[in-house]
């Protein structure tokens, strides 16, 4: 009897062992088409600049994240070129920009919420799945807060390095992004970022100036780092979330605001 309890034991250890190798496997294989398909997509489409190409502009590409301080507030350290991205996905209706970080990405905008959790900017199921904008928002981002999901990914893809605003020292070092859209650019300056519920008030749809202002100050009051930006009516709100893992339905978010490029 001792001898079948061992046996079946061992085989119940193996199945485990097994499909815990196959979903490492799996794992890998997903993020690593991920990965591709991302870097090839800004590849065509995405040139990063430098003060010295702002001067000298040549025909070179480059994908390298940061690849040099960038404190204007006339232009994007990037270009992109949505005819090349919307040949691919007509979904895509931005590309989010933060030097010396992975986020280096297109956005999407489904007719849900769920289409893009699991999908790749080419449709192909992925587990890491694509950044995209939640379906209630304006896809030309001209609402009082747009809202951007994507996963928390262990190798720190997608929006997996957003925790890291918990601390006050990697704000200083990414206090901006920048969101380019067909229509226009943008500088994201960063006001707050914190832990909330997957049902906090951060996610309705704002209607007013008067919401948008007050929805971002008490963002701002709960903040893990502080970021002196004066805010006023009238300002437009970028909040980026993804999930995290202090409790059930965790999400960190993180709140900007959208500055058109070219103006003060």
């Amino acid at each position: 009897m001792r001898k079948v309890l061992r046996f079946f034991l061992g085989l119940a250890a193996c199945v485990v062992l097994l499909f815990s190798a196959y979903q490492l496997y799996d794992y890998f294989v997903q993020t690593n088409a991920s990965k591709d398909l991302l870097e090839g997509l800004a590849e065509d489409a995405v040139v990063v600049k430098t003060p010295e190409s702002e001067a000298a502009p040549d025909d070179s590409h480059s994908t390298t994240a940061g690849a040099a301080p960038w404190d204007s507030n006339e232009t994007a350290p990037i270009e992109v070129d949505f005819t090349v991205l919307q040949e691919t996905n007509p979904d895509v209706i931005g590309w989010l920009y933060c030097p010396d970080t992975p986020i280096n990405l297109p956005v999407v905008q489904a007719e849900d919420n769920d289409y893009y959790l699991r999908r790749l900017p080419d449709g192909s199921w992925n587990n890491a799945g694509t950044l995209f904008a939640d379906y209630r928002n304006a896809g030309d981002f001209s609402g009082w807060n747009t809202i951007i999901y994507g996963h928390n990914m262990k190798n720190d893809s997608m929006l997996g390095t957003l925790p890291n605003y918990s601390k006050q020292e990697y704000y200083a070092a990414h206090p901006v992004m920048w969101l380019l859209t067909p229509e226009r650019d943008y500088k994201i300056e960063l006001v707050a970022g914190y832990v909330t519920s997957s049902t906090s008030d951060i996610y309705c749809v704002v209607q007013t100036d008067e919401e948008a202002l007050a929805l971002a100050q008490n963002a701002i009051s709960v903040s893990d780092f502080s970021a002196d930006i004066p805010l006023e009516p009238g300002d437009r709100f970028v909040t980026l979330s993804t999930c995290s893992y202090e409790y059930d339905n965790a999400r960190y978010v993180l709140v900007g605001r959208l500055v058109p490029l070219g103006e003060a």
